[in-house]
């Protein structure tokens, strides 16, 4: 990402905090910690031996994913992780601090890039990020992972597409797979139920217009909704990550997520952070290696997959 596309990130980033009423010390932290992040990242992409960068995952665009493995060993367990800023914002080397404190965790990170918004509607975004996760299982083998330990995990849109992607099984049956292969999912912060968020915006006196364009007008927000495919199939083990401070998009969200697979038959836990908001708690993370998020996500990959083969 070069600087002037990372300040107009950054801007954005601080102009939303200032908008949903934040102290203006909090918009200076956050920002010298993205700061602070994308630096880490820049550092790290150009010294770590074990990564591949730029790799192309789908003919619907020219969006490549970056590939994080452990220094040794093989059959890792392996994380995808789909990045969020509204449809519309970020990409895949802002989040490289994701990989750089995953990585002691003996996990393989996958970060993917979709097709922005005005450019591309849920529906290319959804495919694509079917698209990558497809790749990943058909190629994550050379790369020290396991493709029978595959784990989608996504914030705020990025939990919403993955989870279209974990649930509506159409997405993934396009590629010749199932979600049924991925053995885990994990939604953090995420929009599961499209007409719900929006009714509450409007409460709340707020519009939605880039969400109602991307998700093609709101005759088609209950097919654009995760919580809309609950049904029989999809990955078995979910997770939901919110903070319970959350202004931009209210913990209700991944309460409803978390009823329906439950109700469904699914293994799914809903992790609350009490103190936490939208995204600070993974914009910290960034930085923070023993963030609780960090460990969360350790635990969930590293005990659902050893739960997994107990059973097998």
């Amino acid at each position: 990402m070069n600087k002037k596309h990372f300040l107009r990130l950054l801007l954005l980033s601080l102009a939303g905090i200032l908008l949903s009423s934040c102290a203006l010390v909090d918009a200076i932290s956050f920002s010298a910690t993205l700061l602070q992040a994308n630096r880490a990242g820049v550092r790290f992409r150009r010294t770590y031996e074990h990564l591949e960068l730029g790799v192309p995952f789908t003919r619907r665009s020219d969006v490549t994913l970056d590939v994080f493995s452990p220094e040794e060993g093989e059959r890792h367990p392996v994380l995808i992780f789909i990045h969020g800023g509204g449809w519309d914002s970020y990409d895949k080397e802002l989040f490289t601090p994701v990989a750089i404190q995953l990585l002691p965790q003996e996990m393989v990170v996958v970060i993917p890039d979709y097709t922005l918004y005005p450019d591309a509607e849920y529906d290319q975004m959804t495919r694509e990020v079917a698209d990558a996760t497809a790749w990943v299982l058909e190629n994550i083998e050379a790369y020290g992972g396991d493709p029978d330990r595959v784990y989608l995990s996504g914030h705020s849109a990025g939990a919403h597409l993955s989870g279209l992607v974990a649930y509506d099984s159409t997405w993934l049956e396009e590629t010749g797979h199932s979600p049924d292969k991925v053995r885990g999912w994990i939604g953090m912060s995420g929009i599961y139920d499209v007409a719900a968020y929006e009714a509450q915006r409007s409460e709340r006196g707020l519009g939605s217009e880039i969400m109602t364009a991307v998700m093609q007008g709101k005759a088609n927000f209950r097919a654009a909704s995760p919580i809309s495919y609950v049904s029989g199939s999809g990955s078995r083990q979910a997770t939901l990550i919110h903070g319970a401070m959350d202004e931009t998009v209210p913990i209700e969200e991944s309460r409803r997520m978390h009823a329906a697979l439950g109700e469904a038959g699914f293994q799914s836990e809903l992790i609350v952070y009490p103190e936490a908001g939208h995204s600070d708690f993974l914009i910290g993370a960034l930085g923070d290696g023993d963030a609780q998020v960090i460990r969360d996500i350790g635990n969930i990959v590293h005990e659902s997959s050893t739960s997994a083969e107990d059973t097998e």
